[in-house]
């Protein structure tokens, strides 16, 4: 019988291949830019913003012209496309020639449909976000893992949000959606941690600069200020005022962690909350 043996040390994450979901929009541009940073080869996921991605593929390959940057379509809520988009990638002829599997992958696509009040949720708005928020990040983690479990390094990073722990603002069933991403990498992280692969999750709140929260009109208001009313006239402020810090987020402080939790191998099974002070 083999000797079982202790895991190396190994945090390097240049020259790996990584895959951003949702690379088009705000935050998953961010952790796109923040990877190949760090010198990895990105494939960049979209669904429908084809002009966002290639512009970004674009960008990335002239500031590290000797890096690996290509964009891939799939629409989630297609349970056919959702199965098909790693095999897409590994088949691309470029990713062939440099890689066998993706070892880092931010599982960051999901919609939002902000319907505060559950007697107007209905059952196909239900199906819809935990269709597209859980089950195809389950369905591309999953294939994603074959390769990282045989070379016995791995990084998943799901981007949760402050909904999964009951707060946020756009209903019971985004928050279950996100609350199932959270808990399915919390029982990821135990089963995978022995085989070199750590998942954690970020829950961030009120992030700006993503299309989803208004940017404030106005930097000031008055001690007098009827912050209800403010919503009518500067919703993006009154928002901000909400959060203890004062602000809203960034995508690039989202990235920021990411960045952290790929290059920190002693770190899995972990959800961060990124609220600037928000319980």
């Amino acid at each position: 019988m083999p000797d079982l043996h202790l895991l190396p040390t190994d945090n390097r994450v240049s020259g790996r291949l990584a895959l951003v979901t949702g690379a088009s929009g705000g935050i998953g541009s961010a952790c796109a830019r923040a990877l190949a940073a760090e010198g990895c080869d990105v494939v960049l996921h979209y669904s429908s913003s084809a002009e966002k991605a290639e512009s970004l593929v674009a960008e990335l390959k002239e500031a590290y012209p000797s890096h690996l940057f290509v964009s891939v379509r799939a629409d989630l809520s297609s349970r056919y496309e959702t199965r098909s988009l790693v095999p897409t990638i590994l088949d691309h002829p470029d990713v062939a020639a440099k890689h066998k599997g993706i070892s880092i992958l931010v599982a960051n696509a999901g919609i939002g449909r902000r319907i505060p009040d559950v007697r107007d949720i209905e059952e196909d708005d239900w199906d819809d976000v935990m269709e597209v928020n859980a089950r195809s990040q389950f369905v591309v983690t999953k294939a994603c893992l074959p390769e990282m479990r045989a070379q016995r390094w791995g990084r998943v990073v799901l981007i949760g949000s402050i909904a999964g722990r009951g707060g946020g603002i756009n209903g019971c069933h985004y928050a279950a959606s996100k609350g199932a991403l959270c808990a399915m990498g919390l029982n990821l992280a135990t089963r995978l941690a022995p085989e070199g692969v750590t998942v954690n999750t970020v829950s961030p709140a009120m992030i700006g600069d993503t299309g989803l929260i208004a940017a404030p009109k106005s930097q000031t208001w008055s001690s007098e200020t009827d912050l209800e009313s403010l919503k009518e006239t500067d919703l993006g402020l009154a928002i901000a005022t909400t959060v203890p810090v004062l602000r809203l987020g960034l995508p690039e402080e989202v990235s920021n962690v990411v960045s952290m939790l790929v290059k920190t191998g002693y770190m899995t099974g972990q959800d961060i909350l990124l609220a600037g002070g928000l319980k």
